[in-house]
C-alpha cells in the first residue's frame, strides 16, 4: 500500500464531479480529502501553525478559484501540493518584505515579550521560534541580494505589490507571457540560491 492511496477515492469523487462540470461537488470532496494535509504541510513548510492555516485558507481559494480550468494531465495531490508550495513561496517572500520594512520586527517582539509572562520552557521556545523565524528571513534575504536587480524587482512587483501578470507588462512594456515566463525564471534561480545555503 502506498503513502497517498488514502486520497485515492478522494480523487476518483473529485475527477467524476469535475467530468460532470460540477464545480461545488468537486470542491467539497477535496476540501474534505485535502484540507487536513494542506494545513500541515503550510504549516510545517511556514514553521508557524497561524500562518500556515491563513495560507492554506488562501491554497483553497486558489484551487476554487482554478478548479474550472484543471487538466487532469498530472495527479490531483501533485496539482493541489504544487499551489499550496506556491502560496507558502509568496508568503515567504511577503514576509520578508514586511520584516526588511520594520513590521517583521514588531511581531518577532511581540512573540518573545508575551504578556502575562510565560514560563521557562515557554519563553524559551517562544525565543527559538522567533530565531528560526529571523533565520529563515535572513537566508531569504541573503539570496534575494545574490539575484540581478532585474530579478529582485520582478519578485517584489509579483509578490510585494501583488500585481497580476497582466499589470506588470504593462509597467514593464512587455507582453504578458514574457513577464511570467520572465518571474518563473527568477523563481527558480532564487529557488537555486536558497538550496545552496
Amino acid at each position: 500500500m502506498g503513502k497517498w492511496d488514502f486520497l485515492q477515492p478522494c480523487d476518483e469523487q473529485v475527477h467524476r464531479a469535475l467530468e460532470a462540470r460540477d464545480f461545488k461537488q468537486a470542491f467539497e470532496v477535496l476540501l474534505e480529502g485535502y484540507q487536513a494535509i494542506v494545513i500541515q504541510f503550510c504549516m510545517t513548510t511556514l514553521d508557524d501553525a497561524a500562518d500556515g492555516e491563513e495560507v492554506a485558507q488562501e491554497v483553497f481559494v486558489a484551487i476554487w478559484r482554478a478548479l474550472p480550468r484543471y487538466q487532469p494531465k498530472a495527479l490531483l495531490r501533485t496539482w493541489v501540493f504544487t499551489i499550496a508550495r506556491y502560496r507558502c513561496r509568496k508568503y515567504q517572500l511577503k514576509r520578508l518584505y514586511r520584516w526588511r520594512r520594520g513590521g517583521y520586527h514588531e511581531r518577532i517582539t511581540d512573540a518573545t515579550m508575551s504578556d502575562p509572562p510565560l514560563s521557562p520552557a515557554d519563553q524559551y521556545d517562544a525565543q527559538a521560534d522567533a530565531a528560526h523565524a529571523q533565520h529563515q528571513l535572513h537566508r531569504l534575504e541573503r539570496a534575494l541580494l545574490q539575484l540581478s536587480k532585474r530579478d529582485r524587482d520582478l519578485l517584489k512587483m509579483y509578490y510585494y505589490e501583488e500585481l497580476s501578470f497582466r499589470n506588470m507588462a504593462g509597467r514593464l512594456w512587455s507582453s504578458e507571457a514574457t513577464v511570467r515566463r520572465k518571474v518563473h525564471a527568477a523563481e527558480e534561480r532564487l529557488r537555486a540560491l536558497m538550496l545552496k545555503e
